[in-house]
This record gives C-alpha cells, structure tokens and sequence, in this order.
C-alpha cells in the first residue's frame, strides 16, 4: 500500500513540476494524465517557445569543457617546457662555470 502512495505522490509531483515549467497542458483535463500525454504536451510547449525537449540550453552552451580542457593542455605543455628549459639551462650553466 505504502508503495503505491508514494508512486501517486512521485508522479503527481512530476506532472505539478513540469505544468509550473511549461503551463497548464493543451487538454483542459482534472484527472491524471498519461506519460504520452504529458509528453506530447512538453515537446508542444517547447517546440512553441524554441526550447528544446528538456526545457534546458546544451550543455555546449553553458559550460565550454573543449575550451578549457584545451587551455588547460596548453598551460601544463607550456609549464614543463619552461621547467625543461630551466633544467637545461642550469646544467649548461653549471658545465661552464667548472672550468
């Protein structure tokens, strides 16, 4: 018995959360809708408003991963060539003042 309440509780949430996002579906309907309904009503509502399906930008457009994984690689290849250069020149700098 429990399980089916919290099932009806998950589900009613769900159709309450996605109405507050996109309004109130086509259907003027008090029982509780389908999952095909409720879908069929998103993807209405965010083809309308030129969102897409899940009502969020891609990701491509929030967080730029490429971009700074790219500098990221620049940055350490920049780091050990200059800890390389260092390194060599102080073993050149060494040699010479032996003599």
């Amino acid at each position: 018995m429990k399980e089916d309440d919290d099932s009806s509780s998950v589900w009613s949430k769900y159709v309450a959360a996605k109405q507050s996002a996109f309004g109130p579906p086509a259907k003027a309907n008090d029982g509780p809708n389908t999952i095909e309904e409720l879908e069929a009503a998103i993807a209405e509502a965010a083809a309308s408003s030129g969102i897409p399906e899940i009502g969020m930008p891609p990701r491509s457009e929030v967080h730029y991963p490429v971009r700074r994984r790219q500098l990221s690689k620049w940055f350490y290849l920049v780091l050990v060539i200059l800890f390389t250069g260092l390194v060599v020149g102080l073993l050149w700098w060494g040699q010479s003042q032996q003599y």
